[in-house]
Order: structure tokens, then sequence, then C-alpha cells
């Protein structure tokens, strides 16, 4: 034969080949189509792009992350030891035994899948959380109910609206996530100092007192040392602590502080003169008479006693106390001072739905006041607002705040 037609030969297979491929090629992409379309139908869910790889991450999560896994970065992230073969799954079995993570276990344990019952844990037993609950759960057995609810407690598996925290549910990606970067928030918040000012809602008043300050802390095996009084205000109330001779108070006892996080003007809405903000930083002189003019003085306190340490301000949810008008005018009026002296604030009036006007809400994240008919009162958050509504915020902006300095 020619060599011509062993050219044509060729030529004609090459693009028998090509066509075939791209035949077999488009059928496989459209089957892959039309398999992830009745997976995202089962699942109720979209079927664009984004859903369509999110669903596919999870499925690849699923089968490639176990309990070995999770041990892992549980003591790597957090600090409590180091270890560098991911893949040993008895060393590091072997390992989080002997530092008390977990007890007796089987060979067969290391590559069991992970759920949530698993993850708490672990957790509380390598950070060292004490026992604490948002109250009962309605779907975790006795001996579940410690874990779970101290998890729930700090702000992890937050029970949803018929107090499920679903132990045996396997972690998503979205989670493993979620639970890992605050593993990492441990490591680099731990043994730092906070400094707290305010009135009952950073008191946690509402919650044993154990408020936003206590919460950070052993959330993130910090220090906290907590200076606020219920009832306390910006403006001079006669009767009331003010928030200023809190931060004396603190400097004449020496304090020292990483961080230092204050709330206030619960107590002087619509209660005290508004004021006006003003020009000018030297507060040497200003008087604490008015909301305004007592915030820019603590403010400049702060910047005094405590001069470079970050500050976070805390401006507190949407509650039934006073006209709404004042809540606004208030609330919004301290997010201008913040802006003015340059520290960082936390919003929970317009960044959550935390409105306890909602009566479901209110009777949900709430105390209970026993002075009024056991009614909830709808200003002090429970352990599971704080935990809901609270703690994600700030716990953020703590991190943002002590990994700039």
């Amino acid at each position: 034969m020619r060599k011509k037609n062993y050219k044509r030969i060729g030529l004609v297979v090459l693009i028998v080949a090509l066509i075939t491929m791209v035949i077999v090629g488009t059928s496989a992409v459209t089957a892959i189509a039309k398999h992830t379309a009745v997976r995202s139908v089962h699942a109720n869910a979209s079927s664009s792009n984004e859903k369509v790889n999110s669903l596919l991450n999870s499925y690849m999560y699923n089968a490639t992350h176990n309990r070995s896994k999770w041990l892992y970065d549980l003591m790597n992230l957090s600090g409590l030891t180091r270890l560098d073969n991911s893949s040993d799954g008895k060393e590091i079995f072997r390992k989080a035994q002997e530092l008390g993570v977990i007890g007796a276990y089987t060979e067969d344990d290391i590559y069991q899948p992970l759920n949530r019952l698993f993850i708490a844990q672990t957790t509380v037993k390598a950070l060292g959380y004490p026992e604490r609950t948002v109250g009962l759960l309605s779907d975790v057995t006795l001996d579940q109910q410690s874990v779970m609810g101290t998890m729930a407690y700090y702000g992890y598996f937050v029970p949803d609206e018929k107090d499920r925290v679903y132990p045996d549910a396997a972690i998503s990606a979205k989670e493993y996530e979620a639970l890992t970067t605050e593993l990492s928030r441990y490591r680099a918040l731990k043994g730092k100092r906070i400094l707290s000012f305010g009135d009952s809602i950073m008191h946690g008043s509402g919650n044993h007192d154990d408020g936003i300050a206590n919460l950070i802390a052993v959330k993130y095996g910090m220090t906290a040392v907590d200076y606020s009084v219920p009832g306390a205000s910006f403006a001079d109330r006669g009767e009331r602590s003010r928030i200023c001779n809190q931060m004396r108070v603190a400097n004449i006892a020496n304090e020292k502080a990483d961080l230092i996080l204050l709330n206030g003007g619960t107590n002087d809405m619509g209660r005290t003169p508004l004021g006006e903000i003003g020009s000018g930083f030297d507060m040497t002189y200003a008087l604490e008479t008015d909301f305004s003019g007592g915030m820019q003085k603590a403010l400049w306190m702060l910047d005094t006693f405590w001069k470079g340490t970050p500050i976070v301000y805390v401006r507190v949810h949407n509650m039934k106390l006073v006209e709404d008008v004042f809540e606004r005018q208030y609330g919004d009026r301290a997010l201008s001072i913040s802006d003015k002296w340059g520290i960082d604030s936390v919003d929970l009036y317009n960044g959550t739905t935390m409105n306890t006007e909602i009566p479901s809400i209110c009777d949900r994240y709430t105390f209970v006041d026993e002075r009024y008919g056991n009614a909830h009162d709808s200003i002090h958050p429970n352990a599971l607002g704080y935990a809901k509504f609270y703690l994600p915020l700030i716990s953020q902006a703590v991190t943002d705040q002590l990994s700039e300095v």
C-alpha cells in the first residue's frame, strides 16, 4: 500500500476517534448533569452552579473526612499538641487518649464517620469547657445532655426552634469549616485578657451573671475581668452607676488588658438627655450630664488609661423597653460616637434578627423575671440569646481586633 493511503487511513481513524470522544464526553456530561439534577430535586435544592458545587463538595467531604481527621485538626489547630502525619489514624487516636481528649477506643473507631456528638465530646474535653446548658434539649439522651448543652451554650450547634441539636447528624463541609475556624481562634486568642464595662447585658444579668466578656473568654481560653454593673448608664442618673466610674475603679486597680469590651445606652434611652457629639477629643473637663457627653468621656478615659488597647463597642438588640424612636436615636448616636473615636462596633440591633418586641423571640431568647409574674422581660438575653445572636458577631470582632495588634 502506498504511503499516501496509510496517511489517509490514519487521518480517518483520528477523525473518527475525535468524534467518538466528543460524543462520549457530551453523553457523560449530560448524564452527570441529569444525575445531579435528580439529587438536587430530591433535596429540594436549587439547580444553580453554586448549589451543585456545594452538594458535590459535601459528598467529597463525607468520603474523605472521619474521626481521625477531626482529632488531628482539633489538637493541632487549638494548639493542644503538634502532630505531623494527618493520615496516621492509630497515632492520632493514641495521642488523643494520652491527652484525655478521648477515652478507650477500638481500631474500628478510627475511621468512623463524624457526627455532632463525637465533635462535642472531644471539643469539650480538649478545650476544657465547664458543664453548661441553654435549657432542656429535646433530642438528646441523658448522657448526651452535658456535652451537647455545653457546646450549644458556647455557640456551637445552637438548638433549632424545637430545641433539637441532632447529636447523631453527620458533619457537613460547611460545619467542619466553621468548627476549624473556631479552633484557630482559640489558638490565636488563648491567654489574652479582656476588660469589660457596661450595664446588665454586658454583665449577664439574664444568664446568672455570666456575661459577654466571660462567655468569650471561656470559649477561647482567655481571661475576663468584668466591671459592668446592672443599671449603669453613660450619663449621671444619680442613684445609678455611671460607666465612667467603672473605669475609674479599674484604673485604680491597675488593670491590664489586651482588649476592652464596652456597652451602654440601654439605661440612657429616653431617660437622660441625648446631648451633642461636639468637636475635639480632649474630654478632661467634660461633664457626664448627657448620653453623648458621658460616652465620649468614657472613650477618652479608655484611651487615657489603656492607650492603644483595642476597644469593641456592643450595641444591644432591638427590645421592648422604650419607644422605638429612642432605641434608634441613642443606638445610632452610639455608633456615630464610636466612628468619631475610631473604635470597632458590633450592631446587634441591625445585624441580627433578635427583635424581642416579637413575642415568640422574646419568650425564647430572654430570661424569665420572677418579679413580674414569670414573664420574659425582653431586655436581658438568656443563655440561648447570647449563644445564637451575641457570640457570633462579637467573636468575629474580637478576632479582628486582636489579629491587628
